[in-house]
């Protein structure tokens, strides 16, 4: 299903016609956003894995990420090599590379989460700018951005590629679709319909959607567990 399809099923199977017309349907398109990311945090499958790539430029030390719940590692790509970065605390890799007198580029060894505010929002910081070399903070991003710093700071172009859980596509127009709506539609919409009860405050409901949702996304879970283990047939020493 696609959006709109989605959007039709949910309303004949909840009679909620109020909510999905020709003209308004920014109530149900919420709900049914809110459904998606519900059932992203509440299962890994093996959609939930992703690698976000990017181009560096020279002297790049940072890199934002969009949709990201979490990095699980790092890599960088040459024309002649591959290689995984080694994760460290951002306070170490502050200690050791954003703390000198002058930052040298290089080959990046290490990466670390970074923070993608600052207080207060939108605040002008270009009185700042003869500190800038030294910001570890990524901003203008949105927040639905997530970033981290790499170091040394990058001497040349390369691909880097960012690994780890991403939700899934943003349902917007009504020929989008996501893992979701595609591959396991009857639970969406009984997500959708736990929203709703969500915020009628009908706790018996809810409780009663959350059972339904569970017992299916342990069968999707145990896929992904089933593929993990395939050919193992011993313990590592």
């Amino acid at each position: 299903m696609n959006l709109f399809d989605t959007r039709r099923r949910f309303r004949d199977l909840s009679g909620r016609y109020d909510l999905v017309d020709d003209d308004v349907t920014d109530h149900v398109d919420w709900l049914i956003r809110q459904a998606c990311r519900y059932l992203d945090r509440k299962s890994k499958h093996q959609k939930s894995g992703a690698v976000h790539y990017a181009q560096t430029a020279v002297d790049d030390f940072q890199v934002s990420i969009p949709y990201c719940r979490a990095v699980k590692e790092v890599w960088l790509t040459s024309t002649t090599e591959r290689y995984q970065l080694e994760k460290k605390d951002l306070q170490w890799l502050i200690a050791n590379y954003l703390s000198a007198d002058t930052i040298t580029s290089g080959t990046p060894l290490y990466w670390a989460p970074t923070l993608t505010r600052r207080i207060p929002e939108g605040v002008d910081i270009s009185a700042f700018a003869s500190y800038m070399t030294y910001m570890d903070t990524m901003t203008g991003v949105g927040q639905d951005y997530n970033a981290i710093v790499f170091l040394p700071p990058i001497s040349a172009i390369q691909l880097i590629e960012v690994r780890g859980l991403y939700y899934s596509k943003n349902l917007a127009l009504d020929a989008d679709e996501n893992y979701w709506s595609i591959n396991h539609e009857s639970l969406l919409i009984m997500a959708i319909m736990r929203e709703l009860e969500v915020f009628n405050q009908n706790r018996s409901k809810v409780r009663g959607w959350e059972e339904d949702i569970q017992r299916d996304l342990e069968e999707i879970n145990r896929d992904l567990v089933e593929e993990q283990i395939a050919e193992i047939d011993q313990m590592e020493n």
